[in-house]
């Protein structure tokens, strides 16, 4: 009987259901797109890092193997199960000196074989590589100065012991290698020649940390046949029994049998199994071998930042479903108390509070399974549109898994029945003679129950006031320790710090818009007098708007909060989004120095740099300027100095730097200090600091050049004009950032002068920094062909642009993203479905209204008095708090981190944008509703007027 009345009711009462049901299918879809965009960029991030392990199985051996050993062990683990293919490398370190040049230059020897992966990863490889003949990598300095046909004469010596460890022998063997050839690899092939077998770019962005800031470093290589070449070397360095090469045997394996993307746990079982029988095979031979596992590394670490990246997702979700759920809970209030006539009528036909009950809850489950299959099905049409979202791309592997449809439908049925749990136990529960009543508004106004709300309240403020005032507790427990407070002191203190850290940051603005809405709106007649008092130039129209939100405190609460947590949240994620990509960015321009950096080898050639520096401003367009850094270190009695010697004139102008890195006197001050008088220094801050204690005017006495040279030649006495760096904390909690050197600046007079002591231990830089309208691309390629052998470029826009291909980091935060979009929509679909069936139960009120002469727009504006009233404060109060919680985050931060870059709140064009979308979504969803239902609600008043 119960479950026919609940179809014959759903088709009957359809309107209704229509509203609670488009707030679950929305979550829905969210969770199912998200968790379909979530598993295609997991596995295509996996993809990614994976195609970035050129070998899988490392075999090492510290022993000297002749050619003869290394072949035996090939066979043997060839034979191993799932063994694609076996390959050996070896090298050592060349020293040779080029046409034209006096000292040694040093290099790379790699001798590959002929089944080497590498030649997979070579542009136009050779057919064979003969005996003696070598390819030079065109990422090499040397590959500029020699050509095809150039012999590069080299010596391999060995120190030869006897068995009593004296009158060591020294064996010189001769090569001759004539170049062949410039070999062009691509980035794996680089990688297994260089024996760097790990991926460089996976990882994930996060505070203070910045992966893989400088790109892979690319040594001077000579490939030669393993076999052919340096066999012979091999077999004889073996029979002295010292190794003088560093072999490798690397292991393929079939991946596509040991990796299920679908299953990491497994496939991690497997590899390790694979990895156990190689190491039994190559042990059977009686050497000492350590096999790596490069593949099981990279699989366990990309499995630790997709497990994070799907955390990631329920973390930002959360707000979302939450949305969902209270927005149902809100609908399913005002939906039942439209019942209640029905109720009564059922309670006298027979039903019990049981029946009725499990009458709604079959009612919310049918719901929950038609929501998540229509979820189900609109995700997957949205499915480019998600994958896209969260970083991805689509492919042809992209599908509905069974365990998401599973978990749609789940989610889909807990977030309704949780939703109308407590509205359909109440309804339930009403005596028979108050549900036959036609209407009658259930507001909570017992003041006990304010209780909870002043609760929530008091710790969400609380949690507000401390991260506008950027107080981190963590910070000060740490600090309390490390000052020996009383030991039950900083329990205590602890304790409550990780409650203020760890609970009170995800749900204190919560609890303060909840808390907030319920005592000044619900439980308070002070919200309703400001909107008649706001309302008052309406005259007569303003009265009546405001006496309908006195007479439904709960219902305008509901929405209040609703909106505000939402939009709070919204603007706490989009500004701290914004923040991050700004601290990243800073963080790379103050590593580089400028927007490229040049660093050259030593030793320093002044006029060498001067005539490089001129050539780049003259022949690369768009060099807006250049200057030269010349780096050297020091020594005194307070601490090491890595000092810089600049150019005062050229480097403000064309160095990355920000307020705040130079204190003491400010910048112009300090270069006029050092400008003017040789001996004087911008010292690094943390050297100034306790237990030194120096200050401005002091003298530092610093010893250069290694001692080499007479006391009055490396000691100078430099008087302190300026400090470079940051007051860093006692602790760092994020970690340090990859980012400028802690420098002491000095004039490069002073280096001049110091010429002959430092020269050989300094390293010169250039830095350049491009116009607005420059080729930044096009700059980086034409000064890397300027580049002499030995140096190397940095680009800032190239390492961004690193950063940002790298799919577990941009598809985390693009998650973050969609998640504030969604939720911005569930909060406007909620705000839009309570108004319009708080409008349905005023339907009578607004036919009233309109008979009594209220037109069209007169009756529109009093709705949109009574609705925008909440939503214009609810919107206020989201935006402050969302303000106060991401300048809290970002104070938090720069307290607790000890980086160079602080952390600053930015909101930029973009953010502000998207912000003002969400706040016209919002807005959208109060006026929509109200001009719908007033039309009809006209519409259907000229009906009855033309039938009367």
């Amino acid at each position: 009987m119960a479950i026919s009345y609940v179809a014959k009711h759903l088709i009957r009462s359809w309107q209704l259901y229509i509203a609670l049901l488009l707030g679950v299918v929305l979550a829905a879809t969210f969770f199912a797109g998200v968790n379909i965009g979530a598993d295609t960029v997991a596995k295509q991030a996996l993809d990614q890092a994976l195609g970035k392990v050129p070998a899988d199985f490392i075999i090492r051996t510290y022993a000297a193997m002749s050619t003869q050993n290394i072949t035996t062990l090939i066979n043997k683990i060839t034979a191993v199960e799932d063994v694609s293919g076996v390959e050996a490398i070896a090298r050592t370190y060349l020293s040779f000196r080029l046409p034209a040049q006096e000292y040694l230059q040093g290099c790379t020897l790699a001798g590959i074989s002929q089944n080497s992966q590498v030649y997979n990863g070579w542009t136009n490889p050779p057919s064979d590589i003969n005996e003696n003949q070598t390819y030079i990598s065109t990422d090499s300095s040397i590959a500029k100065t020699l050509k095809l046909g150039d012999i590069i004469q080299a010596n391999m010596t060995q120190t030869v012991y006897p068995q009593e460890f004296s009158n060591a022998t020294l064996i010189t063997y001769p090569l001759n290698l004539t170049v062949a050839g410039f070999a062009e690899l691509d980035t794996n092939a680089l990688a297994l020649v260089q024996g760097r077998y790990y991926s460089y770019e996976i990882g994930i962005m996060g505070p203070g940390q910045i992966i893989n800031i400088y790109p892979m470093y690319v040594e001077d290589l000579l490939i030669v046949d393993w076999n052919k070449t340096l066999g012979k070397f091999l077999n004889m360095f073996n029979e002295q029994g010292t190794p003088y090469f560093s072999t490798d045997i690397l292991v393929h394996a079939s991946r596509d049998k040991i990796i299920n993307v679908w299953d990491i746990p497994g496939s991690l079982n497997r590899i390790e199994a694979m990895r156990k029988k190689i190491e039994n095979e190559a042990n059977q031979l009686r050497w000492s071998f350590t096999v790596e596992s490069t593949l099981g590394s990279v699989l366990a670490f990309a499995y630790f930042m997709t497990t994070t990246m799907r955390l990631t997702f329920l973390y930002v979700s959360l707000p979302v479903f939450f949305v969902a759920w209270y927005m149902g809970t809100t609908v399913s209030d005002v939906s039942f108390n439209l019942r209640r006539r029905e109720i009564g009528l059922l309670s006298t036909k027979g039903f019990s509070k049981g029946q009725l009950f499990r009458m709604f809850l079959i009612e919310a489950i049918i719901i929950g399974i038609v929501s998540g299959i229509i979820g189900l099905g609109l995700s997957l049409a949205l499915t480019p549109f998600f994958v896209g979202a969260v970083g991805g791309e689509i492919t042809s592997t992209t599908t509905l898994g069974i365990d998401v449809a599973i978990m749609t439908l789940i989610f889909s049925v807990a977030i309704i029945v949780l939703a109308i749990f407590r509205p359909a136990r109440k309804a339930s529960n009403l005596p028979t003679v108050d549900a036959l009543r036609e209407y009658m508004f259930i507001e909570e106004a017992k003041p006990y129950k304010k209780r909870w709300p002043w609760i929530a309240f008091i710790l969400g403020a609380y949690k507000l006031i401390t991260l506008a005032l950027g107080i981190n507790l963590i910070n000060e427990v740490s600090r309390l320790a490390m000052a020996g407070a009383n030991f039950l002191l900083i329990i205590l203190f602890g304790l409550w710090a990780s409650f203020d850290y760890f609970i009170l940051t995800g749900i204190g603005p919560a609890l303060f818009f909840w808390g907030f809405t319920k005592l000044f709106i619900s439980g308070s007649l002070k919200f309703q007098e400001v909107t008649a008092k706001a309302a008052r130039f309406l005259g007569d129209l303003g009265v009546l708007a405001t006496k309908s939100v006195q007479r439904n405190p709960a219902r305008a609460a509901s929405v209040a909060f609703l909106i505000a947590l939402i939009v709070g949240y919204g603007v706490q994620i989009t500004g701290g989004l914004a923040s991050d990509q700004d601290f990243n960015i800073r963080v790379v321009y103050a590593s580089v120095g400028a927007d490229m950096r040049i660093d050259l080898s030593q030793p320093v050639n002044m006029s060498a740099v001067q005539d490089l520096m001129k050539q780049i401003k003259s022949s690369v367009p768009g060099v807006a300027s250049t200057t030269a850094e010349y780096s050297f270190y020091g020594t005194s009695s307070f601490a090491g100095l890595q000092l810089a010697a600049i150019n005062t004139t050229e480097w403000p102008n064309t160095a990355y730097y920000e307020e705040g890195w130079f204190t003491g006197n400010d910048l112009r001050t300090a270069f006029q200090h050092l400008s003017s008088d040789n001996h004087t220094v911008i010292l690094d801050r943390d050297v100034a600091e306790p237990p030194n204690n120096l200050h401005i005017g002091d003298k530092v006495s610093v010893s250069l050049g290694w001692g080499r040279f007479s006391s009055e030649l490396s000691t100078k006495d430099l008087t302190i004009v300026g400090f470079y760096g940051i007051n860093r904390p006692d602790i760092t909690y994020y970690g340090q950032a990859i980012t400028s050197p802690p420098w002491s600046y000095v004039s490069v007079g002073l280096f001049q002068e110091l010429f002959p002591v430092v020269a050989n231990s300094s390293t010169p830089r250039i830095l350049v920094k491009l116009s607005s309208e420059a080729d930044r691309a096009a700059a980086a390629d034409q000064i890397r062909e300027l580049v002499p052998p030995g140096g190397i470029l940095y680009s800032v826009d190239e390492l961004i642009q690193q950063q940002e291909s790298n799919l577990m980091n941009t598809g985390t935060l693009s998650i973050q993203r969609l998640g504030v979009a969604f939720g911005i929509l569930a909060a406007s679909v909620g705000a839009a479905l309570v108004s319009f069936i708080s409008l349905k139960e005023r339907q009578r009120e607004a036919s009233i209204m309109s008979v009594r002469g209220l037109s069209f727009k007169q009756l529109v504006l009093v709705l949109l008095t009574e609705n925008l009233a909440v939503v214009v404060f609810a919107i206020l109060l989201g935006i402050s708090a969302g303000l106060i919680i991401a300048y809290g985050q970002v104070a938090s931060f720069n307290a607790m981190s000890g980086v160079l870059v602080s952390k600053r709140m930015v909101f930029p064009t973009d953010a502000v944008l998207t912000m003002l979308t969400y706040i016209g979504l919002v807005f959208a969803s109060s006026i929509i509703p109200v001009v719908i239902m007033a039309k009809r609600y006209g519409s259907r008043l000229e009906r009855v007027v033309r039938q009367a």
